[in-house]
């Protein structure tokens, strides 16, 4: 099955709803990985801070890259 989806993907990746489909899963599966990421419940408020620091500058940086 995921040879048909990759043969599908590189016939079709000029079309613009394939495209927007592909931006869509790559966001779905980031905020899935946001979510799950957890810290433990012993964690300081600075470690909170520090990961939101790092979340935010990640995000910024993926965004610079898609233009």
């Amino acid at each position: 099955m995921q040879q048909k989806w990759s043969a599908f993907l590189e016939r079709n990746v000029a079309v613009p709803e394939v495209q927007s489909a592909l931006k869509s899963v790559k966001k779905l599966t980031e905020t899935k990985s946001n979510f799950l990421y957890r810290l433990s419940f012993e964690a300081e408020p600075s470690d909170f801070g520090k990961v939101l620091s790092v979340w935010n500058l990640k995000k910024l940086e993926s965004e610079e890259r898609d233009g």
